[in-house]
């Protein structure tokens, strides 16, 4: 992973977690690490140098099973690896090439310097509560969803059908599904004959995609909050880029502001990545349109009534939808 594709801590911490730090003196060895992090007041002084398959991958020094300190190969390579701790929803201290997990991380910051950064409750982005729904008039206004709330129940779709897309944006059938019927779904809410909303989530996080499901999730729900106009079009194009690409924060800022979207900071710093994280079990936990439980992706739920045919048919899918009495 490369570029700004981490979560920053400032953006989710207490004011105090980024109050101005020493400069941290420059690490190039994992025996210096360690011994900054001891000199540091860091605890944990049994630490291990553990096995690399490979000089490529970066070296790692643990003790038990709280602290990890790790020297990359370069400031980037640092950033990935702690985007893959907070995504597992670890706190970590992170500056140039070294990255070190402890469970006082706050202290050693005052002594280290770099940043504390983390996973932590935030709101949701606006306009996506948790789906974000379009009708003839646009996109549907809806409040961000409180950190540690629900989101509210959307007014019935009344003389309109109400379809429901739930995708997981590294998902090649979701990415199938849009590229078949996406066009037809604009037109039918465009034209008023059906409110669509669509719903990210996560599923198919893995190191090697870059954590493309959290963090490609993270970038619609960016475009919704800032400009939800360009969602669809957005949407369409990041799953198509997913399909060939690991996730990229800079590639997928230059797609989302093609489209007329500025929302590079937003996407480096994952800043709905909690609300992808809170969406995601709600769609697991609780029934959709009151049908069920999300089993897999993608899922179209047309009216209370689930699609279950080739989601590549546009023909298919244009058939169940005309077969679905409207509410």
């Amino acid at each position: 992973m490369r570029g700004r594709a981490w979560l920053a801590g400032c953006a989710v911490l207490a004011l105090a977690a980024c109050a101005p730090a020493p400069a941290p003196a420059q690490i190039t060895t994992i025996g210096q690490l360690g011994a900054a992090y001891v000199a540091a007041g860091g605890e944990c002084t049994d630490l291990v140098e553990q096995y690399r398959a490979s000089e490529e991958e970066p070296v790692v020094a643990a003790c038990g099973d709280a602290t990890e300190l790790v020297l990359a190969a370069d400031a980037d390579e640092a950033l990935g690896i702690a985007t893959q701790r907070q995504l597992q929803e670890q706190t970590v201290l992170v500056h140039d090439r070294w990255v070190i997990r402890d469970p006082e991380v706050q202290a050693l910051q005052q002594a280290l310097g770099g940043e504390v950064v983390t996973l932590a409750p935030a709101d949701g982005p606006a306009n996506m509560a948790d789906a974000i729904a379009f009708d003839a008039e646009g996109v549907v206004p809806a409040e961000p969803v409180p950190a540690e709330g629900e989101p509210a129940a959307p007014p019935p779709a009344e003389g309109v059908h109400d379809i429901l897309v739930v995708i997981d944006p590294d998902c090649e059938y979701c990415d199938r599904a849009l590229a078949a019927s996406g066009g037809a779904l604009e037109a039918l809410a465009d034209a008023g004959e059906a409110r669509v909303s669509y719903l990210p989530v996560s599923l198919g996080d893995q190191i090697g995609n870059g954590y493309a499901s959290t963090l490609g999730a993270n970038a619609l729900a960016c475009v919704a909050d800032a400009a939800p106009e360009a969602y669809r079009g957005f949407q369409g194009a990041l799953l198509a880029h997913l399909q060939e690409h690991a996730f990229d924060a800079d590639e997928v800022t230059a797609l989302a502001e093609g489209r007329g979207a500025e929302v590079g900071d937003c996407i480096g710093t994952a800043r709905f990545a909690w609300w992808v994280r809170q969406a995601t079990v709600r769609a697991i936990e609780q029934p959709l349109q009151g049908v069920e439980p999300l089993r897999g992706v993608p899922t179209i739920i047309v009216d209370g009534a689930t699609f279950g045919g080739d989601v590549g048919d546009p023909e298919a899918l244009a058939a169940f939808v005309a077969e679905q009495p409207v509410g």
